[in-house]
């Protein structure tokens, strides 16, 4: 059902939401941007009115009757795929985010939501789609998806802002390989956020290594990450694979990489460089397949300074970081929790 205070076919922005609330709220504050917008109560309204016309940028809930919002976008995305779709939720959970993002969603806003950023977003959203070149449509509509939704137990929860920053970050990372740093307190669940980065990327079905280095005695440590072949050193009995080769095609989680010492870190920042190493009594080279995620309660930019910590390794970890919110950050998510 399209509202009928908001019909015009011209509207650049469109919302839709089975909450009548949320359709007046954004309505009156788009109108006093100067931005006018057309209403929709559910997503079957929507992929109607696309036949006659199609806005700059579409804002959905993610759970309605009928059509959901995640199916919403990807027959949207099918035929637009430049379209920015902004979706709305009140279900803020890791699973919303990720399926948003890994559909194509331009944002992710999880309601209760302050109506000025909302805006401001929505603002954005339509300077994005002036840059965009316009793409060619679809020839036909793709089917919606018949994925049900997930009923596992979310590997993270809450409702707080910093939470939710950490939701996006995984979900917009979720097609993405690269390097990821993250930070934070101890117990802070820096390894829970790993484990989801995991989860929710391409390499789910792959194998997941973690370490923790402040664990390894450090006369093993060479050995325990890159492996020794039988014989390289006095006990070396039998060819060991280290955690690297473990992890090929998957991904390695390195724990507390702040206590990893100086006379180690040459050989890993190596393998950044060239996804390569040499087991310990071995000249051969064995390619590595891996996607690396650390972790460190420590101020890495501090050791680099004291010359604790190789700038350079710091620099190749640091490509994407993730700062993990202690409880003293999220109190709202005390109860959830």
């Amino acid at each position: 059902m399209v509202d009928k205070e908001q019909n015009a076919q011209s509207a650049p922005v469109w919302v839709v939401d089975d909450d009548h609330a949320i359709r007046w709220v954004l309505s009156r504050a788009l109108s006093k941007a100067g931005i006018e917008c057309r209403l929709f109560e559910e997503a079957e309204s929507v992929l109607k009115a696309l036949e006659d016309s199609a806005p700059m940028v579409l804002v959905s809930d993610i759970r309605m009757p009928g059509v959901s919002g995640v199916d919403l976008l990807a027959r949207v995305k099918a035929r637009m795929p430049n379209l920015p779709v902004i979706i709305m939720t009140a279900y803020s959970d890791l699973e919303s985010a990720v399926s948003a993002f890994q559909g194509g969603a331009f944002e992710y806003l999880a309601k209760p939501f302050d109506i000025t950023k909302a805006v401001e977003l929505i603002e954005r959203a339509m300077k994005e789609a002036q840059n965009m070149t316009p793409a060619v449509e679809a020839e036909a509509e793709q089917p919606a998806s018949e994925e049900s939704e997930s009923q596992s137990v979310p590997d993270l929860i809450g409702q707080a802002p910093a939470m939710q920053e950490v939701f996006r970050a995984i979900g917009r990372l979720s097609h993405s390989l690269v390097t990821v740093l993250l930070t934070g307190e101890s117990g802070a669940g820096k390894e829970v956020v790993a484990r989801a980065l995991w989860r929710h990327s391409q390499r789910a079905a792959k194998p997941y290594i973690a370490i923790n280095m402040a664990a390894i005695p450090r006369d093993l440590l060479e050995s325990e990450l890159f492996g020794h072949e039988k014989g390289a050193f006095t006990g070396a009995t039998a060819q060991r694979l280290g955690r690297f080769e473990q992890a090929r095609g998957g991904t390695l989680f390195l724990d507390e990489i702040g206590e990893m010492p100086l006379f180690a870190q040459p050989k890993l920042l190596r393998i950044l460089q060239e996804y390569e190493l040499e087991r310990i009594g071995s000249s051969k080279k064995i390619h590595l397949d891996i996607r690396i995620i650390a972790a460190t309660n420590r101020d890495l930019a501090e050791m680099v300074d004291e010359g604790r910590f190789r700038s350079d390794l710091y620099y190749r970890l640091n490509v994407i970081r993730i700062q993990a919110p202690t409880l003293r950050e999220r109190k709202e998510d005390l109860p959830l929790l």
